[in-house]
């Protein structure tokens, strides 16, 4: 380990049933259990506040983020989910949570009575979502199905195409789509369904796209990260070399946080991608990102990555004589803090 950019502190433990899937609203987790209920958690330190908002937004405040100390149960929904659910996520613009378990359905926030359910959507298995434009494509079986928000309460269906195989990792690229497919990665054109190919994805792992904060894509090739533009080109930026071919992957700047099979690994996005830090914990089930934490949910109990503040990182990297890696963070702070954090880092 070079330094420490994350610290690990766990929220939630000993949870009496297994955890599916997992989000996080304003500074509360919504976590979906293997019974079907959803419970909502929030910090220890608002439980029993008097001063507390009513019921309906308990739990949702765009000013919040997660907190750092233990977590206490708050509510539960029983019957949330009839099956499994494989993947939540909050639509912040539209204050919607996105479900994905027999169908996928969207639940208006803070009170989360169901808004709407996509029936064509049943069986589906991924799902990607354009939050700039209010876009939802999901895989079913063989067919790749596009729905439009229209501002209100319903989605209108805009396109459907039919794909060679089942897709296993999808993720919008500008106005296109890169689907993971078989052992390979391809674009689609979400106006004609025309594919093109872009390269294999490995023999071992399975295909996964991850979209990044500059709209260009990260595409896993076994244990290889591979960057591509929204056209599938390669770009010249090198690629991560993790351990082992991870499961997700999570991009922050300026680091890539990998779920690899026996721990997290956390890598800087600078070429060559060293490896910056390494989170042990066995058996996680989730990993995402909230506001500026990472979650991170194992069978029965929830940790967060709370990043290290840069200051403290660049003491740490000077310390250790890695000069080079400290001034690149000096780079990322404010100007009013550059100049005394990085007093301490020679110029190379």
């Amino acid at each position: 380990m070079v330094h420490s950019a994350y610290d690990s502190f766990q929220l939630l433990d000993n949870s009496s049933i297994r955890i599916d899937a997992i989000e996080s609203v304003g500074s509360s987790l919504l976590i979906s259990c293997s019974d079907g209920s959803l419970r909502i958690y929030g910090p220890e330190s608002s439980a029993g506040d008097q001063r507390s908002p009513s019921p309906a937004s308990e739990f949702y405040s765009k000013a919040l983020e997660l907190k750092k100390e233990p977590y206490v149960l708050e509510r539960t929904i029983n019957g949330f989910s009839k099956r499994p659910m494989l993947a939540m996520e909050v639509l912040k613009s539209r204050e919607l949570l996105l479900s994905l378990s027999e169908s996928i359905a969207f639940h208006r926030l803070p009170n989360l009575e169901t808004l709407a359910v996509i029936t064509k959507a049943k069986g589906a298995n991924a799902y990607s979502w354009d939050e700039r434009r209010g876009f939802l494509c999901f895989a079913r079986q063989k067919r790749v199905c596009i729905f439009r928000h229209d501002g209100g309460r319903g989605f209108v269906e805009v396109k459907e195409f039919g794909v060679p195989d089942t897709v296993k990792s999808m993720s919008w690229c500008g106005e296109n789509i890169c689907l993971g497919i078989r052992r390979e990665y391809v674009i689609m054109n979400s106006t004609n369904g025309a594919l093109s190919e872009v390269f294999p994805s490995g023999r071992i792992a399975p295909p996964l796209v991850v979209s990044l904060p500059s709209g260009e894509l990260l595409l896993g090739k076994d244990n290889i990260g591979v960057f591509v533009d929204q056209n599938g080109k390669l770009l010249q930026e090198g690629r991560i070399c993790w351990s082992e071919a991870p499961a997700a992957v999570v991009v922050e700047k300026p680091y890539a946080i990998g779920l690899l099979p026996r721990h997290i690994e956390i890598r800087s996005l600078r070429d060559p991608y060293p490896l910056i830090q390494t989170v042990n914990l066995r058996n996680v089930r989730r990993l995402l990102q909230s506001t500026h934490v990472m979650i991170v949910a194992l069978e029965n109990s929830v940790y967060g990555l709370f990043p290290v503040p840069l200051g403290a990182q660049i003491v740490q990297l000077t310390a250790s004589g890695n000069f080079e890696e400290a001034l690149a963070l000096c780079k990322l702070l404010p100007p009013e803090d550059s100049k005394l954090s990085c007093k301490g880092a020679p110029l190379l």
